[in-house]
């Protein structure tokens, strides 16, 4: 009974990734700045819409806001595009 029970276990376990798969992953810095600028569009749009006259804001900074999330998504792709050793 011990061997089926191991034998479930190994074939339950997902494989380990390869060596050059770890290094395809994203820089974390990159990743947390789209989540942090994602954050900031959201309360951008958020606040346009608010019931609060004083929380209110204008379109030109929900633009902003949407501008430096694209622009962070661009570091983003160029960060997971670029080799492994590359500069």
């Amino acid at each position: 009974m011990t061997g089926r029970t191991n034998a479930r276990r190994k074939g339950s376990s997902p494989p380990s990734p390869e060596p050059s798969q770890k290094n395809d992953s994203p820089p974390p810095d990159a990743v947390a700045e789209v989540v942090t600028r994602f954050e900031a569009y959201a309360r951008a749009r958020a606040a346009r819409d608010s019931l609060l006259p004083g929380a209110r804001t204008g379109p030109w900074h929900e633009q902003h806001a949407f501008d430096d999330l694209q622009a962070a998504v661009v570091r983003l792709r160029d960060s997971a595009r670029r080799p492994a050793g590359g500069a």
